[in-house]
């Protein structure tokens, strides 16, 4: 008989995802994943398979909430929901927010080939889901060549949040947000 888990899920996920989101899959240990969580690495392979399934189920609740947080930026869709997107990134944070390491789906980018196409295909849904809420927003304000332009922007947020994870700083993200906000006014 399987013995009852003494730990909440979803508090072991998120310090799960905490510690993938600072260091990478590669990088992550097991012991790290213990340190963080407070399970032991049986405990964590038990309720949730290796360390990859993990990954796996961490970026699937990451996915989640950043959808939840879009839905309501872009509920109302045009280019003021595209400046807000860009403008939450001079929003100042306290030196230990997990926003000065980036996004959790870009930073993977740099480990998809030594991951399985269960993750691949995540970090791909991500990105196409951010193109569509792009696409959405320049339509619904007529703005010619929308889909190049919603590509432009996937890129550009990439890219801004690749800047932030290199400097570990979220203002080094600053000076392409307010081009790229300029940039979309002028549209």
């Amino acid at each position: 008989m399987a013995r009852p888990r003494n730990f909440d899920d979803d508090a072991v996920l998120d310090a799960a995802m905490m510690t993938f989101w600072r260091n990478g899959f590669e990088a992550t240990t097991t012991r790290m994943l213990e340190d963080a969580t407070g399970v032991g690495i049986r405990g964590l392979s038990n309720a949730f398979g290796s360390k990859e399934q993990l990954f796996e189920t961490v970026l699937k609740r990451y996915f989640a909430a950043v959808q939840a947080n879009l839905e309501q930026v872009f509920a109302a869709p045009g280019r003021g929901a595209i400046d807000m997107v860009f403008a939450g990134f001079s929003q100042p944070e306290p030196p230990e927010a997990i926003a000065h390491a980036g996004c959790l789906m870009v930073n993977t980018v740099t480990e998809l080939e030594r991951t399985n196409a269960a993750i691949r295909a995540l970090v791909t849904a991500y990105r196409a889901y951010w193109k569509d809420g792009f696409l959405t927003a320049l339509r619904a304000d007529g703005i010619d060549d929308a889909d190049a332009r919603a590509e432009f922007l996937v890129g550009a947020l990439w890219g801004a949040l690749g800047q932030i994870k290199l400097a570990g700083d979220k203002a080094a993200a600053i000076p392409l947000a307010e081009v790229v906000r300029a940039t979309v006014r002028g549209w």
